[in-house]
């Protein structure tokens, strides 16, 4: 059973489905929200955070009881208010024109952006060695690279054997110690190496060795040039420093947002996680090589949890506002945004926006 409270809330997390529809007496709201620091965080079984203060200081003003609960992510908060399970939406909710023409919003609540993070700069040389191997190791190109270069291989040693191991001591009947001589075989001809070991006896055998000698060029050309651009693009991870220096690159951000979104018109290759936590996860263990997400969400990572792990790179970009959002034509819109408007006139607003974005602490021990 939800709590209707006046103030501190009791946490209760549900699927948005389960969230029940508004109260009958139309002045206690059902309010969903989702977790989204430093805007909506649970401590203790309390929720806290800028919008959740706002939000209170309204609720106040107007003399409202509320029930709240939390949607998994945005699209599940978005689908709650317009199907009537949810009077109000709180939390990190981009304006945009898309939901604007299904939903309403109410005056801007905060301006915000995207911004990237990325993962903290190793000194020295190897702390250089150890971004550089990570990059490679997780690159799909380089596995790629080598899986096409062997099973190039593999095919050459299987055309010299079939060839060559009915007369040639050098490539044994036997299939698989027969293959085996042969891909040796294909490997130092195509390096360059040619130990001279073994080598095809028979006219045709020789063909193909010949052949096998002046593709080799391309062939090992092609594998060096592809391990080249996998050690410049993939094993530079720290340089980036710009929205511009993310092209070709793996970038995290959440499914379902504003900023999924952006990155699908970019030239970025987009890496996408159901919620931030297991995005930031999948930084640290090198999935990508930055994460373009809500600024202050990334900023309040960068300062609490990330503090000496990750770093901001480069100035916000892509403006963006958050609102509350109502179903179309909810009687709550005016009052609420003339409840908004007053906390910004009398200075409210402004002390709740310095306590989590300037201070960004609620006592000196999350300093």
């Amino acid at each position: 059973m939800l709590i209707v409270l006046m103030g501190t809330v009791g946490l209760r997390g549900v699927s948005a489905s389960s969230i029940p529809s508004p109260a009958a007496d139309g002045n206690s709201l059902q309010v969903v929200t989702r977790l989204l620091p430093p805007l909506v965080m649970e401590e203790n079984r309390q929720y806290q955070g800028f919008v959740i203060d706002l939000w209170q200081e309204v609720s106040r003003r107007l003399n409202l009881s509320y029930e709240i609960d939390v949607a998994p992510n945005v699209d599940g908060l978005l689908d709650a208010v317009e199907l009537g399970q949810a009077d109000v939406g709180i939390g990190g909710i981009s304006i945009t024109a898309e939901r604007e023409e299904r939903l309403d919003f109410s005056q801007p609540i905060l301006e915000a952006g995207l911004q990237i993070l990325i993962p903290q700069q190793q000194t020295g040389i190897w702390g250089q060695l150890q971004r550089t191997a990570l990059g490679i190791l997780s690159s799909r190109a380089f596995y790629v690279g080598i899986g096409v270069f062997v099973t190039i291989l593999l095919l050459v040693a299987h055309v010299v054997w079939l060839i060559e191991h009915r007369h040639n001591p050098d490539f044994p009947r036997r299939y698989g110690v027969g293959i085996w001589e042969a891909f040796w075989w294909a490997a130092v001809t195509v390096t360059t190496v040619g130990y001279g070991d073994k080598t095809p006896k028979r006219p045709l055998g020789k063909l193909v060795a010949l052949l096998w000698m002046c593709a080799g060029y391309f062939v090992f050309g092609y594998f060096i040039a592809s391990m080249t651009s996998i050690f410049t693009v993939d094993g530079l991870q720290g340089s980036i420093a710009s929205l511009d220096d993310l092209k070709g690159r793996r970038v995290a951000t959440v499914e379902a947002t504003t900023a999924a979104e952006f990155l699908a018109n970019t030239r970025t290759i987009l890496v996408e996680y159901v919620d931030p936590q297991q995005m930031y996860q999948g930084l640290q263990r090198g999935e990508a090589a930055a994460i373009v997400y809500d600024a202050p969400v990334l900023r309040h990572y960068a300062r609490h949890e990330g503090n000496g792990t990750v770093t901001l790179a480069g100035p916000m970009f892509q403006r963006q506002f958050y609102g509350f959002v109502f179903p179309p034509n909810s009687p709550y819109r005016t009052p609420i945004n003339v409840a908004l408007l007053q906390t910004v006139e009398d200075g409210t607003y402004e002390r709740l926006r310095e306590l989590w974005f300037v201070h960004q602490c609620r006592s000196p021990a999350n300093c």
